[in-house]
Formats: structure tokens, C-alpha cells, sequence
């Protein structure tokens, strides 16, 4: 179990280490001497591409490991990876209640008030009593570790839950739907039949207001991806490739999230809104294609309190009826 072993550990380990802020990728000018955290030798900021491919290595590791083990350790095994996934859910719920995509600086006690280390093993991490400072660079770096983890950690789980829990295809639908013969004796009683409904599951969209959805994002996505966007929610169209959008994710989510609470997406519950954006959507920063986790939007969008401070729309009610209202764009004047 060696491999499982080292891939848990790497997922739930930080290394921060302790530069100056003359040192920082995007070096601040004034007080260049003085201490600052840096993650940036883990994610190369923005560049995550090694990084990546090591997690995903490990992960393939724990999963050799796993698939090793007699039904009865794989299960014993499998709960713990949900509860580490959980630990991951609740990292991303307290990342997003203090997180400020325009901020330069945060607090000396940011690391404390998300509780990164009560969760995980933060190694160098020292007292807020002491001035280091933790700026958006990184933050940034931060950000895209907890993705990448998230990522692969969620990977792993579905991996060993279909192997637990096998889907069920639509021929066995089929199978079990067959009246079985009866005796001249017995006439057992039938189970009510279930209909099969391929599009259980999956958002639909209020046609009254897709149109002024669709204006209001149509900027945010490629003149190609915007053909596809529109066959997706009006037709419900699946697109040729996943469609990218140019923004932050957390302004994507929480626009669905507000038609979802409003009741202009109907259809399904939030865990499958969740899975349906993962599975259409990406967004892009800095030229950067990002991908979401299950994690990241289950905080954005099953959360009770709003954590995004950009939103690109507000779903307002006047006489009982909803409408949508556009939002002034604020643009951080990045740095690096």
C-alpha cells in the first residue's frame, strides 16, 4: 500500500516556504525585505503542468494499491477517501468566504481563518503573530494546488465507487421491467414499472428567459463556443468540445447557482447542476484554461452564503416575477 500511502500524504501535505517579497515572481517594490509565503515552487504559477502530471501518477499509484485489496478493505478504504473528500469540500467553502480576486494583500491570520492547517499537515506555517506577508500571488498558487488535488482526489473516488456501485446499463433497466411468468397458483404482486427517462437529471432552462441569459454571457465565450452554448440550453445539444469561459469560474457557477434558486433551471437538483457545468464548462485566466472540481463548485454553488464578488448578472424579483440584470465588470489590474 505504499503507493496509496505516498499519494494520501502528497495530497494532504503543504509546503509553504518563507521568501521576501523582492523574491516574489511579481516583485513588490516597496519593502522588498520583508517575509512572505510562497507556493509557487509547487504550482510554478499558472505553469502547473509537472505538478499536475504528479499527482496524476500518484493517483494512478493508490489506485493499483486499491485494486489489490478484497471487497471488504475497499470499502473500508473507499470511506476514508470520501471523508477526505469531504475535509476538501470544506476547504473550498471556507477558501471562498475569504477570498477576493481583487485583493493585493490578505490578512496575516488567512491561512488561520480558512483552517488549511486544522485540515491538512502546513509545514513552515508560523504564528500570525508574525509579519510575513501573504499576497494574491500567493493565494493564486494556492488556489491552483487545492484544484489540482481536488481534481485527482475526485477522480479516484468515482474510479472505486463504480467499481463498488457499477452503474446500471439500460439493457439491465430493461431486464428488470419484464414481467416474469406466473404460476396458475401464485400472482405475486408487480412492482410498479419506472419509466426510463434519459434526461433525468440534467437542468432545464425556462425558454422565457433564456434569451436574455444567453445576451448577457454571449461576451464571455468565443463566437464557436456561443453557437454551441446556445444549442446546449435551448436544445439541449451536447457541444463538440467542452466550452471555455472567459472569466473567472466562480462567475460562471453563481450565475447558474441564481437561475437555479429562482426557478428559471428546473429539472434537477444542485449536486447534478454540479456535475452538468464540470462536464460542459471550463474557464480561462490569463490565457490559462482552467479546469473546474467537484469540490470547488459544490462551495460555489451548494453554498448558503454567496461567494462570488464579481457576479456577471443579479436574478431580481418585481411582482413576482424574475428578470435579469447585468453587472458593472470589475477588472483587477493584474500584476504578473
Amino acid at each position: 500500500m505504499k503507493g496509496l500511502t505516498q499519494y494520501l500524504t502528497r495530497l494532504q501535505t503543504f509546503n509553504l516556504r518563507i521568501i521576501t517579497k523582492g523574491e516574489l515572481k511579481a516583485p513588490i517594490n516597496e519593502n522588498r525585505e520583508k517575509q512572505a509565503y510562497s507556493l509557487a515552487h509547487e504550482t510554478h504559477y499558472y505553469d502547473s503542468f509537472s505538478y499536475m502530471s504528479e499527482i496524476r501518477v500518484l493517483k494512478d499509484m493508490a489506485l493499483i494499491d486499491l485494486l489489490s485489496l478484497n471487497d471488504i478493505s475497499l470499502k473500508r478504504e473507499f470511506e476514508q477517501l470520501k471523508k477526505l473528500k469531504d475535509r476538501f469540500k470544506l476547504i473550498w467553502a471556507n477558501f471562498h468566504e475569504h477570498y477576493n480576486e481583487f485583493k493585493d494583500e490578505y490578512p496575516r491570520n488567512f491561512i488561520f481563518s480558512i483552517q488549511l492547517q486544522y485540515l491538512f499537515i502546513v509545514n513552515n506555517l508560523q504564528s500570525d503573530y508574525k509579519d510575513i506577508y501573504i499576497g494574491d500571488e500567493f493565494v493564486e498558487s494556492l488556489l491552483d494546488t487545492l484544484k489540482i488535488r481536488d481534481k485527482f482526489l475526485s477522480e479516484l473516488v468515482n474510479e472505486i465507487d463504480e467499481i463498488i456501485n457499477p452503474r446500471e446499463t439500460f439493457e439491465e433497466w430493461m431486464a428488470k421491467q419484464e414481467i416474469p411468468q406466473q404460476t396458475e397458483d401464485v400472482a405475486p404482486e408487480q412492482p410498479p414499472k419506472i419509466s426510463y427517462n434519459p434526461e433525468a437529471g440534467r437542468p432545464k432552462f425556462n425558454h422565457q428567459f433564456t434569451g436574455d441569459f444567453l445576451k448577457l454571457i454571449k461576451t464571455y465565450f468565443s463566437e464557436e463556443h456561443f453557437v454551441q452554448l446556445t444549442a446546449l440550453i435551448k436544445l439541449d445539444e451536447q457541444p463538440i468540445t467542452q466550452l471555455i469561459f472567459n472569466g473567472r469560474g466562480n462567475q460562471l457557477a453563481d450565475a447558474f447557482k441564481q437561475l437555479y434558486e429562482a426557478n428559471l433551471i428546473v429539472g434537477c437538483n444542485k449536486a447534478e447542476l454540479e456535475k452538468w457545468v464540470l462536464k460542459h464548462f471550463l474557464y480561462s485566466i490569463r490565457d490559462k484554461v482552467n479546469e473546474y472540481t467537484e469540490g470547488w463548485l459544490s462551495a460555489v454553488i451548494s453554498s448558503d452564503t454567496k461567494v462570488c464578488k464579481s457576479p456577471i448578472l443579479e436574478v431580481r424579483i418585481k411582482d413576482k416575477v424574475p428578470f435579469l440584470v447585468p453587472t458593472v465588470r470589475n477588472k483587477k489590474n493584474s500584476k504578473y
